[in-house]
């Protein structure tokens, strides 16, 4: 019998007490407009503009580092002013045009009614707040953890305090994202880790680090 992605969460989760969720990529849709706000940047500055895949080969953390993969030069561009760049299109322009990952509200729906669940993200925390109450989706949260800038910089730091916060064993926690950062999150807070092929980073990467990855189309 195949499972659902749904299924494959629930089977996966089902010996942990809290939930830590990703926000970008996890529950929410959202690889397409961060590519296109990527894109107009690019373009802005005369560079080659990316697709979805190659996109998804050159992302990840920290931010300094994949803007200088995907062609900016931060010896003569400021890498704070093209963060704010990326919030104006992406924050202001897009974000709200994006959708959660089909069920998703269902599913923490369900897993509510048994666990804690939080949200650990590298989006600003104020915009954080912002994006889930759009989704009506705060309710399922005990706990949202973004940062406070726009850099997207580490989780870590916001991690301990999480952990520290909700009070569960790191025994009885699971991290679930789409990215290697998750991943490096995960260990070094020393909770468990699944990770979800959909998102920011391709399969084989996610692959690479653990065999704890599923798919929505698999």
């Amino acid at each position: 019998m195949i499972q659902t992605f749904n299924q494959k969460i629930i089977s996966h989760t089902e010996n942990f007490d809290h939930i830590i969720w990703d926000w970008n990529g996890t529950l929410m849709n959202d690889v397409d407009i961060a590519v296109d706000s990527l894109n107009v940047m690019l373009a802005e500055n005369n560079l080659p503009t990316k697709s979805i895949d190659e996109y998804k080969e050159l992302f990840g953390f920290p931010i300094r580092s994949y803007y200088e993969k995907v062609g900016f030069d931060l010896q003569k561009l400021s890498f704070e002013k093209l963060c704010e760049r990326f919030i104006d299109e992406y924050n202001h322009k897009r974000a709200k045009t994006a959708n959660l990952f089909d069920d998703i509200s269902d599913l923490l729906s369900e897993i509510k009614k048994i666990k804690t669940q939080s949200i650990l993200s590298a989006a600003e925390q104020n915009h954080l707040h912002e994006m889930t109450d759009h989704f009506e989706l705060t309710n399922h949260f005990h706990h949202r953890f973004g940062i406070n800038d726009f850099y997207a910089s580490s989780k870590i730091a916001r991690g301990h305090e999480l952990i520290s916060h909700s009070g569960i064993s790191v025994k009885q926690t699971i991290l679930i994202g789409d990215t290697d950062h998750d991943f490096e999150v995960a260990q070094a807070l020393g909770v468990s880790c699944l990770l979800i092929s959909d998102g920011h980073q391709s399969e084989h990467r996610l692959r690479a680090l653990t065999a704890n990855v599923i798919s929505r189309s698999k």
